[in-house]
C-alpha cells in the first residue's frame, strides 16, 4: 500500500491541549470512545490540515475556535497546529524523502498557515501536491457525522449531483458555461452586425434598385437607338427596293407605250385605207341599188336572220341557266330527302296504301311565307299523313319489329285539329294553314300542324297582340309560344317544304323556250332560201356580193375601231400608271433621302435584321418601359459600386461572426456530447459498483438510475432489493434499509474514486446489531486493500478492527490509547 496516513500530530486543537501523536498503520483503524471524548476531533484535524476553509464544516463558527480554549484551571493554548504524516514510498509526491508531512497552524487572530516539509507554504501549493495521490479535502473518502443521513434525506436531484461531482463532468459544466457565455457575446455581436446590415441593407437594396433602374434606362436608350438604327436600315433597304422596281416599272411601261403609240398609228393607217375602200364600195351600192328595187328585201332577211340567230342563242343560254338551276332544286330536294328521318323514309319507301307522304311533302308553301310556315310546323313537317289510326298501328309495329327508329304518324279519321280564329288586325297576316295549298282529304292534318299557329309580320305586331295569348310566327322565323315562351334569332332555310312546283314552273319554261327555238329555226331556213332565190340573178348576185362585202368591210372597220378604242384606253391606263409610278417614286426617293439623313445619327450601331412592324412595335414598347420608370438617378450606378463593397465588408464580418457562431454551437454540442458520454459511463460503472457491495453486503441487488434517462438534469434514483425482499426505492425504505443502502451507495462512489485512506465518523451510529455486522464485515473486506480509520461506539463494529485507539477526557483535555487487535 501506499500514501497512507503515517501519523497524526496535534496540538491545541480543539481538546487536544498538549502534543500528541497517533501512528496509523494500514487496514481497520478504530477509533472509540465515549460520547464527547473528541473521537470526531481527530476527523476535524485531518479535515483541517488538507485545506477545508469552512470553520462550520469543522464544527467550529471561526477558525480561531479550533484552538483550545481551555478549563478545569488550564489555559488557553495560543494555536492550534497539526501534522499529517504521507507515506512517500512510491514517490507519488515529487520529494525523495520515505515520508512526506504537511502542516497547518492557526493562530488567535484565525490566521492558518501551511507548510510542506517544514516549510512555509500555499493552501494552492498544499492542494497541488495532495491532488497527486488523489486525496482532496472535500473528498468522498472522507464520510462526517450526518452524511449517510443527508444522503438518505437528499432529493433524486441533489443525489444525482454527486455523480456530476464524481464523474467529473463539473469540468465540462464549467466548459459548456463559458461556451455559453462566448455564445451570449456572439449572439449579443451578432445582434449589432444585424442592426448595422438592416441599416444598410436597406440603403443597398435602395441604391441597387436606382442601380439597376439606372443600367436598364441606359440599355433600354441602346436598345432604341439600334431599333430606330435598325428601322432607318430596314426602311432605306426598303425604299431602295422599291425605288428600284418602281424605275423599272416605268421604263417597262414607257416601252409599252412606246408600242401601243406605234400600234394605233398602224389601225388609224389602216382604218383610213379601209374607210375609203367602203366609201368607194357604198357609191357603187348605190348605182347598183339604182337598178335593183329588192335590195330593201334582202337587207330585211339577212336582218332578220341576224336578229333570229341572236335570240336562238339566247335562248340556248337561257334554257343552260333553267337546267343548273332544275339540277340545284333537284340536288336539294335529294339533300332534304337524306335529312328525313330513317324511320319516316323506310316507311314512304315500303309504298304502302293509306299512306300519303309526311307534312313537309304534302304542302305547297309560296316563297315568301316558307322560313314562317317551316318554324311553325317544326318537327311536325318529317310527320307521316296516314288514313286511318289502323294503318299508323301497323307501321309503328313494323317500326318496332324492324327496330329502325321511331316516327308520327297523323290519322286523318281521328287526328283532331284545333283551328284558330282569324283576328283582324293590321299586321297579322292570316292562320298559318290558310297559307299553303293542299289536297282538302288532307285538311285534318294540315289543320292539326298548322291551325293553331297565327303568321304575323314582325315581333311588334306579335307583342301588340300580346306575348301568351296565342302561337304566332314572324315572317322571319321568330317563334313566340302561347307559354310566353320566345325563340328567334337567325335562321337559314331548310327547305323542307317541297320543291317541286318551282322544278315544274322551270320544266314549262324550258320547254317554252325550246319550241321558240323551233320557231325560229324555221323562219331562218325560210329566209334563206329567199335569198338564194335572189342570188340566182346576175343583178341581184352582184348587189348582193357587194352588200356582202360592205357588210363584212364595216365589221371590219368596227373591229378596228374598237381595236383603236381598247389601244387608246390601254394607253392612257398605262399613262396614269406611269404618272402615279413617277409620282410614287418621287416620294420614294424623297424618304429615302430622308433615311439616309437618319442613319447619319447612328453611325456605329450594329443593326439587327427584323422586319418592320416588328422594329416599330419594338420601339414603342421600349418608349412604354422607357417613361415607366420615371426619373432616373444616375449617380446610383456609382453609388452603389462604392457602397457595394462597403456592404460587402460588413456581410463578411457578419458572416464571419455567424461562422464564430456554429463554432462554438458546435463546440456546445461536442461539450455536451462528451458530458453525457462521461456522465452514462460513471453512472453505468457506479451502478455496477453499488449493486456488488449491496449484494456483499445484504445478498441482494441494487442500481442506480435518472428519473428521466434521456435527461441528464433528472434525479437519481437509488434501488434496491435486500435478499428475499421486493426492489424498493430508498425514499420508501425503512430506517436502517436506508442507512445500509446509504452506506452501500457511498462505498461504491468511494471504490470508483478510490483514495489511499478512508475516513468514516460514525456511520455505524443508526444501525442495529445484524446491520452494523454487515458493516464491519464489509470495511475489513475494503480494508485489505486501504486504509480505513472508522470513528466508532459501536462494539460490533470495533470487533471487527485492526487496531483500537481509545480516546478518554481527562481534566477538560482528550487522551488518546492504542491497542492491536487479535487477528
Amino acid at each position: 500500500m501506499s500514501t497512507l496516513i503515517t501519523r497524526l500530530v496535534l496540538q491545541g486543537f480543539k481538546s487536544f491541549n498538549k502534543k500528541v501523536a497517533i501512528p496509523f498503520l494500514n487496514g481497520f483503524n478504530c477509533i472509540c470512545g465515549p460520547n464527547g471524548t473528541g473521537k470526531s476531533n481527530l476527523v476535524d484535524a485531518i479535515c483541517f490540515v488538507l485545506g477545508r476553509t469552512s470553520a462550520k464544516s469543522l464544527r467550529a463558527e471561526r477558525l480561531h475556535e479550533l484552538i483550545f480554549h481551555g478549563g478545569d484551571g488550564k489555559k488557553p493554548a495560543d494555536y492550534a497546529s497539526v501534522n499529517l504524516y504521507l507515506d512517500n514510498s512510491s514517490k507519488i509526491f515529487q520529494f525523495e524523502e520515505q515520508e512526506i508531512c504537511i502542516a497547518r497552524k492557526v493562530n488567535r487572530k484565525g490566521v492558518s498557515v501551511y507548510k510542506i516539509q517544514g516549510r512555509t507554504t500555499t493552501r494552492e501549493k498544499v492542494l497541488e501536491l495532495l491532488s497527486a495521490a488523489r486525496i482532496y479535502p472535500d473528498g468522498h473518502n472522507i464520510v462526517l457525522q450526518g452524511d449517510v443521513t443527508n444522503i438518505v434525506e437528499m432529493n433524486p436531484v441533489e443525489r444525482r449531483s454527486i455523480i456530476d461531482e464524481i464523474s467529473g463532468i463539473a469540468e465540462y459544466n464549467d466548459k459548456k458555461e463559458k461556451a455559453q457565455k462566448d455564445l451570449e457575446a456572439v449572439d449579443q455581436k451578432l445582434k449589432e452586425a444585424e442592426i448595422i446590415i438592416t441599416e444598410r441593407y436597406d440603403i443597398f437594396k435602395r441604391l441597387e434598385d436606382e442601380r439597376n433602374a439606372a443600367l436598364r434606362y441606359q440599355s433600354l436608350q441602346n436598345q432604341l437607338q439600334t431599333l430606330k438604327a435598325s428601322l432607318a436600315h430596314r426602311k432605306l433597304k426598303n425604299f431602295q427596293d422599291l425605288s428600284r422596281i418602281l424605275e423599272e416599272r416605268i421604263t417597262k411601261r414607257e416601252e409599252e407605250n412606246e408600242k401601243l403609240q406605234k400600234e394605233i398609228e398602224n389601225i388609224e393607217e389602216e382604218l383610213e385605207k379601209r374607210e375609203r375602200g367602203i366609201q368607194e364600195l357604198a357609191e357603187k351600192l348605190i348605182k347598183a341599188s339604182e337598178r335593183i328595187e329588192v335590195e330593201k328585201e334582202i337587207s330585211y332577211l339577212r336582218t332578220k336572220i341576224l336578229i333570229d340567230k341572236d335570240k336562238i342563242d339566247l335562248n340556248r343560254r337561257e334554257i343552260e341557266r333553267l337546267d343548273r338551276l332544275i339540277q340545284r332544286l333537284e340536288d336539294l330536294e335529294r339533300t332534304k330527302v337524306e335529312e328525313v328521318p330513317r324511320a319516316v323514309r323506310t316507311i314512304l319507301g315500303l309504298n304502302l296504301k293509306g299512306v300519303f307522304g309526311t307534312i313537309g311533302n304534302l304542302i305547297k308553301v309560296p316563297e315568301k311565307y316558307q322560313v314562317a310556315i317551316e318554324v311553325a310546323a317544326g318537327p311536325h313537317l318529317n310527320d307521316v299523313v296516314v288514313d286511318s289510326d289502323e294503318t299508323a298501328s301497323y307501321c309503328i309495329d313494323y317500326l318496332k319489329r324492324e327496330k329502325i327508329g321511331r316516327a308520327t304518324f297523323l290519322p286523318l279519321n281521328k287526328i283532331k285539329p284545333k283551328i284558330l280564329k282569324l283576328t283582324e288586325r293590321k299586321g297579322v297576316i292570316d292562320v298559318a294553314s290558310n297559307l299553303v295549298k293542299f289536297d282538302s282529304k288532307l285538311s285534318p292534318a294540315v289543320e292539326f300542324v298548322l291551325g293553331n299557329t297565327l303568321i304575323v309580320e314582325d315581333l311588334e305586331i306579335a307583342r301588340a297582340i300580346g306575348i301568351g295569348k296565342v302561337r304566332m310566327v314572324t315572317l322571319d322565323g321568330d317563334l313566340i309560344e302561347k307559354s310566353g315562351a320566345m325563340t328567334g334569332g337567325f335562321i337559314r332555310p331548310k327547305l323542307a317544304i317541297s320543291a317541286e312546283d318551282e322544278v315544274e314552273e322551270y320544266l314549262k319554261l324550258k320547254k317554252k323556250l325550246e319550241e321558240e327555238i323551233k320557231s325560229l329555226a324555221k323562219e331562218i331556213e325560210e329566209c334563206e332560201k329567199k335569198l338564194e332565190q335572189y342570188s340566182r340573178s346576175e343583178e341581184i348576185k352582184e348587189l348582193v356580193d357587194l352588200e356582202k362585202i360592205k357588210v363584212d368591210t364595216e365589221r371590219d372597220l368596227d373591229k378596228l375601231r374598237n381595236e383603236r378604242k381598247r389601244a387608246y384606253e390601254r394607253r392612257l391606263a398605262l399613262q396614269t400608271e406611269i404618272n402615279r409610278d413617277k409620282i410614287q417614286k418621287a416620294k420614294v426617293d424623297a424618304e429615302l433621302e430622308n433615311v439616309k439623313i437618319e442613319l447619319l445619327q447612328y453611325p456605329e450601331v450594329k443593326v439587327i435584321e427584323k422586319g418592320i412592324k416588328a422594329l416599330e412595335d419594338g420601339i414603342q414598347q421600349t418608349i412604354k418601359e422607357l417613361s415607366s420608370l420615371g426619373p432616373v438617378n444616375f449617380k446610383a450606378i456609382e453609388q452603389y459600386e462604392k457602397f457595394k463593397t462597403e456592404f460587402d465588408e460588413y456581410k463578411k464580418k457578419y458572416e464571419k461572426i455567424l461562422e464564430e457562431k456554429k463554432a462554438v454551437l458546435e463546440m456546445i454540442e461536442k461539450i455536451e456530447e462528451r458530458r453525457r458520454e462521461v456522465f452514462y459511463k460513471c453512472l453505468q460503472d457506479l451502478s455496477e459498483k453499488f449493486n456488488d457491495i449491496f449484494n456483499k453486503m445484504t445478498g441482494g441487488t441494487a442500481s442506480l438510475e435518472l428519473e428521466d434517462p434521456l435527461n441528464l438534469e433528472s434525479g437519481l434514483l437509488i434501488q434496491a432489493n435486500p435478499a428475499g425482499k421486493m426492489l424498493l426505492n430508498i425514499d420508501a425504505m425503512s430506517g436502517g434499509e436506508k442507512t445500509l443502502t446509504a452506506l452501500a451507495f457511498l462505498f461504491a462512489v468511494q471504490k470508483y474514486k478510490p483514495a489511499p485512506f478512508y475516513i468514516l465518523d460514525e456511520i455505524d451510529a443508526a444501525l442495529d446489531k445484524e446491520n452494523s455486522k454487515k458493516v464491519a464485515e464489509l470495511i475489513k473486506l475494503l480494508a485489505k486493500e486501504a486504509q480505513f480509520i472508522v470513528i466508532t461506539h459501536n462494539d460490533t463494529t470495533i470487533k471487527f478492527g485492526d487496531r483500537v485507539y481509545g480516546v478518554t477526557m481527562s481534566e477538560g483535555e482528550s487522551k488518546i490509547v492504542g491497542l492491536e487487535m487479535p487477528g
